[in-house]
């Protein structure tokens, strides 16, 4: 009947699924997002390594969908993806997000139900029917995994009241500790001891205990390493979501990971993160908690670098051509797609080709803002082909929606964005800017976080100043889609007139120091101008 469906229904036009692209990868079913993946080949090769590794990225830049890439590849090679998204651990009686709760409850509690989801997974996929794994051994192991969690302490308080013959009383407080056994969790722990030393003086002491959560990390490392003995191939943990988590909480989570399953040899660890959202460790007087990027877990992928079409326009354009192309064909069905490449599917939606470009330049690399400034324009068009317009009024449309927003709960972010666009856009004629790599400051990367500012390059020196390194950064299409066109319109990258290389290079004129220092934004001048220093 498929086949004969296939056969006699007609192909579906590429204009009409535009508006059934889904935003988001969870969306999407298993096989659509195998479908609509579009292979990143200078990562493809890291992705398949069995290395434990972070991916960074910034919402929309496509994390999600390549854990999911991961997950059917290494499970079509026989191995076994355990897939988790964070947002989604925690119950009634886990809550690790109440603050008034002290950290280092939280944190158990946050392990705790990373450990406990882990061994429901691995229990769904080892009793499945279909499954290959299965006996007493690797039962056995499950069980151990779901007992270390089980450990539950006392912290007990004892109160003394002593009691004269005038009836006056004294206060004392005594520490301990006790342990109790999982069925009691729920109760506190009391006790009450009456003493006399004499007719006039009598001292009562009343003990009231706290259950305290607790996870046994060594038996959770031994339980793990047991279960991927009895695995034919490898476990391969995907960790979605990481900045979900609370960021004071995230180190012991890192930890936990570091010395529980990292150094399990058949278990391969991918966590997807936003950089500047994401703490993997802190540092005390005489220890760390948490893991170190690069000698612990490596942290070589960052989404962020990739597809911004000023830094890179054909590779840009080329990539997202695929994109289109490989959801529009995922969501055609058995249908089918009429249009039979990508070229034809842009050919067919835009009224030109510079058109689909200027929306690729509008995404800046994002691909959810890609697909929703897409349907933008596409409403707009009313079923004729989308034009330079369409895309310029879509692309304001969406910052204004989904950024600008954000900004209006920091009004001091939306300060210095303004700051950005009147020093740069307005007065050096740029949609780039200069800071020195050891500038930290939270107002940056908060706008970054939020897509208004983009990273064109980690790193770049000028030839007059050896050792200073600065970072490229860019102002975001929709601040400034509404000055193109008008004599305000920025005529250059990092200064008037400047452009990138079809390399992806920063070419710089001769007189060098003097061009780079018109590009170098000073962000004191913004703080001393709005009464900080």
């Amino acid at each position: 009947m498929k086949i004969l469906k296939t056969l006699f229904s007609k192909p579906v036009e590429a204009v009409d699924l535009l508006q059934q692209i889904s935003k988001r990868a969870e969306d999407l079913t298993p096989e659509e997002q195998a479908k609509s993946f579009v292979s990143i080949r200078r990562i493809d090769g890291a992705l398949k390594s069995r290395d434990s590794r972070i991916i960074f990225g910034r919402r929309g830049t496509g994390k999600t969908h390549i854990l999911s890439y991961v997950a059917n590849t290494v499970t079509a090679k026989g191995d076994l993806a355990i897939s988790i998204d964070l947002r989604t651990l925690g119950s009634n009686n886990s809550i690790y997000s109440d603050r008034n709760l002290d950290a280092g409850a939280r944190a158990t509690r946050l392990v705790r139900d990373l450990i406990s989801t882990v061994h429901e997974k691995l229990l769904e996929r080892i009793t499945d029917p279909r499954s290959k794994y299965g006996g007493k051994a690797i039962e056995h192991s499950l069980d151990k995994l779901a007992n270390c969690v089980k450990t539950i302490l006392i912290s007990e308080t004892q109160q003394v009241r002593r009691q004269t013959a005038s009836d006056r009383s004294v206060k004392a407080e005594l520490k301990g500790s006790g342990q109790i056994s999982p069925t009691t969790a729920k109760a506190k722990a009391s006790a009450g001891l009456s003493a006399s030393y004499d007719d006039h003086n009598k001292d009562e002491v009343t003990v009231n205990g706290e259950p305290r959560l607790s996870v046994n990390m060594g038996d959770a490392a031994s339980a793990l390493t047991d279960i991927a003995q009895h695995i034919d191939g490898r476990i391969w943990l995907l960790l979605d979501e990481w900045s979900s988590l609370p960021e004071d909480l995230q180190p012991y989570l890192a930890d936990f990971v570091r010395r529980a399953i990292l150094p399990i040899q058949n278990i391969s660890v991918v966590i997807a993160a936003i950089e500047f959202r994401s703490i993997f460790r802190i540092d005390f007087d005489n220890y760390r908690v948490g893991f170190e990027l690069g000698s612990d877990i490596s942290a070589d992928i960052n989404l962020d670098d990739y597809f911004v079409y000023d830094v890179s326009a054909q590779t840009a354009v080329d990539f997202f051509k695929s994109l289109l192309f490989q959801h529009l064909e995922a969501f055609a069905g058995d249908q089918g797609l009429k249009e039979s490449s990508p070229s034809q599917v842009v050919n067919s939606i835009f009224s030109q080709d510079r058109v689909f470009a200027e929306l690729v330049r509008a995404s800046e690399g994002v691909a959810r803002d890609f697909i929703n400034i897409l349907q933008l324009a596409a409403m707009r068009s009313d079923q004729t082909k989308i034009s330079m317009n369409e895309i310029r009024t879509a692309a304001k449309d969406w910052f204004e929606r989904d950024k600008q927003r954000n900004l209006d709960t920091n009004k001091f972010a939306q300060s210095l964005l303004h700051w950005i666009r009147d020093e740069v856009i307005d007065r050096k004629r740029a949609r780039a800017f200069l800071l020195r790599t050891d500038t930290s400051d939270p107002t940056i990367e908060f706008l970054f976080d939020e897509r208004m500012l983009h990273i064109a390059r980690r790193s770049y020196s000028a030839q007059d100043e050896p050792g200073v390194r600065y970072q490229v950064w860019k102002v975001d299409y929709g601040c400034y889609v509404d000055l193109i066109n008008t004599v305000k319109s920025p005529t250059g990258f990092l200064f008037e007139g400047m452009e990138i290389s079809d390399t992806g290079n920063i070419e710089v004129p001769d007189d060098d120091y003097r061009s780079v220092r018109r590009a170098v934004l000073e962000l004191r001048d913004f703080y001393e101008s709005s009464g900080f220093s």
